[in-house]
């Protein structure tokens, strides 16, 4: 008998697929990550990046580094960067209650921030009006730059009687130390209400009170009026003497005259 031939058995897919790379020759070429992060990859070699303050005009090439150039008037990068542009400030719009509390430069971006009064809202992206405290309630200090007015309530012996957004609660007024007396009592809402003391009605101590200063009265102007009338009286009599004196002076005068004539 002839023998049979052996039937070859087909190789699994897994060796087949092993043979046909190898056939193949297929070569990866790994490239190892740039170790820094002021880098990047380019053209298989680590290239530097632009330093803040400054953006890449031109990329490095197999032979040459990048080009980078400062940013302009109102533009900054504040990263180790590959953009071809620099960024623009904010703007603080005053007209939108915005002013700047950080110019920024080249390498620092500008910040704004709401002025006194404003604070910045997250639901709009604006600034809105802080909020005021009713009478009863005072801002609580210090007031805070970009953020609205906390309200507490006014203790026992403060009081706020108005609207506002930055007055804190205020004392009660002291009656005693201006000498006067609490006519109504204070609340937190109002101030207390002091009085002057008012002087006493009473009628039977009115005499008390005037009576001493009439009676002087009334004793000045009887002394007065004695006075005037001894005056009065002393003058009368000594003029009339002095009227007699001088009828007999100018007699003995007249007679003198005479008898000088006779002679």
């Amino acid at each position: 008998m002839v023998p049979r031939a052996r039937r070859r058995r087909p190789l699994p897919a897994w060796l087949a697929l092993c043979a046909l790379l190898c056939q193949l020759q297929v070569t990866f070429q790994i490239t190892p990550p740039c170790a820094s992060e002021r880098q990047y990859e380019r053209f298989g070699r680590c290239c530097a990046k632009c330093e803040p303050g400054m953006y890449m005009s031109s990329k490095c090439t197999a032979t040459s580094e990048s080009i980078c150039l400062p940013c302009g008037p109102d533009e900054y990068l504040d990263t180790w960067n590959e953009e071809d542009k620099c960024l623009l400030h904010k703007v603080c719009d005053t007209g939108k209650a915005l002013v700047a509390v950080e110019p920024g430069n080249r390498t620092a971006q500008r910040r704004c921030a709401c002025i006194a009064g404003y604070h910045w809202s997250e639901d709009c992206e604006c600034c809105r009006r802080n909020a005021e405290c009713a009478p009863g309630f005072g801002a609580q200090h210090p007031v805070q730059l970009n953020k609205d007015t906390m309200c507490t309530p006014c203790l026992v012996g403060y009081f706020s009687d108005t609207f506002s957004s930055t007055e804190k609660c205020k004392p009660w007024t002291n009656c005693t130390i201006l000498g006067e007396t609490e006519a109504r009592h204070g609340t937190d809402k109002s101030d207390v209400v002091c009085s002057s003391p008012l002087p006493s009605t009473k009628l039977p101590n009115e005499p008390q009170i005037y009576l001493p200063s009439l009676i002087i009265l009334l004793l000045f102007i009887s002394v007065a009026l004695v006075a005037v009338v001894i005056f009065g009286v002393y003058y009368r009599k000594k003029g009339k003497t002095l009227t007699a004196n001088l009828w007999h002076w100018v007699n003995e005068a007249c007679g003198r005259l005479g008898g000088n004539k006779e002679m």
